[in-house]
């Protein structure tokens, strides 16, 4: 899962936990199908070719490979919906000549399982966005595909970033959180905050629901996720999710955050952060 395209510059990613509304093999296959029709469309050029691969276990196990999703996707849904340990697949345009020749991904989606004996399922999505991460059309479908893809989960948390591949947040690098831990303790702590930020039920009713999160001025839009839980969407566009905007983000959701001073980790040198305790904000 970390070895996310280099052309892709925007990532979509979701955490199901054991309370997810629906089985979560049903919610990864969900996942996969709205990210292909939403994300991917067939009538882009960038998107024609596809592939994906299903490993069963950690240890490896039966794996599933299929060189077009959108002609497999029965095959491929089988083999999503047992809940699998690793699931990926990838667009690209067509490729050149015989078609061996290999052509970067334009986008990427996938699911894995993490945790303690694989008690979370890590979704993301990854494609490239460029110029129109200030295109406010552009930045709708992505929390439109968002709130549908996640609409019967209640995810444990959710956000859309840019220019950001970790699987862990940077709230929780600077923090030291483990990885783990921050996973266990997802219904109870906010794990981290973005221009986009899927907050599950629990959290959601201490924050006082939508209505007092839109009074805080600090969203541009408040999403209800039809099985419990919020996405919270920061500015219009992700070109405009500046500073002062991010320090609003925090301030509203601080009673949620873990507690402590973030600190500068080396693996990220410009994290989108605030540099204060959410306990003392």
């Amino acid at each position: 899962m970390d070895d996310e395209t280099p052309s892709t510059d925007v990532t979509l990613r979701a955490t199901l936990d054991e309370q997810a509304a629906a089985p979560r093999g049903e919610l990864l296959a969900h996942w996969f199908r709205t990210a292909t029709d939403l994300l991917f469309p067939a009538r882009e050029k960038e998107f024609s070719d596809s592939w994906a691969l299903v490993t069963e276990s950690i240890d490896g196990g039966r794996e599933v490979r299929v060189r077009d999703v959108r002609a497999h996707w029965p095959h491929l849904a089988d083999a999503l919906r047992p809940s699998p340990f690793y699931a990926a697949a990838g667009f690209h345009e067509p490729s050149p000549g015989d078609g061996d020749d290999w052509i970067d991904d334009s986008g990427r989606i996938g699911g894995v399982r993490a945790g303690r004996g694989g008690s979370h399922t890590e979704l993301s999505a990854q494609l490239r966005g460029g110029e129109r991460v200030a295109d406010a059309a552009w930045c709708a479908h992505l929390v439109d595909f968002l709130a549908t893809a996640l609409d019967g989960a209640d995810p444990a948390f959710a956000r859309i970033d840019h220019l950001s591949f970790e699987e862990t947040t940077d709230l929780e690098a600077s923090l030291k959180r483990p990885h783990r831990q921050a996973l266990r303790e997802s219904r109870t702590l906010l794990r981290g905050y973005s221009w986009v930020t899927g907050v599950p039920a629990e959290l959601a009713a201490r924050l006082g629901g939508p209505a007092t999160l839109k009074a805080t001025g600090a969203f541009h839009a408040v999403h209800e996720l039809h099985a419990g839980g919020l996405l919270l969407q920061a500015t219009e566009t992700l070109a405009d999710y500046d500073h002062p905007h991010l320090e609003a983000v925090f301030h509203a959701l601080a009673p949620v955050l873990p507690p402590g001073t973030p600190q500068e980790a080396p693996d990220r040198p410009a994290p989108r952060i605030v540099f204060a305790d959410a306990s003392r904000p």
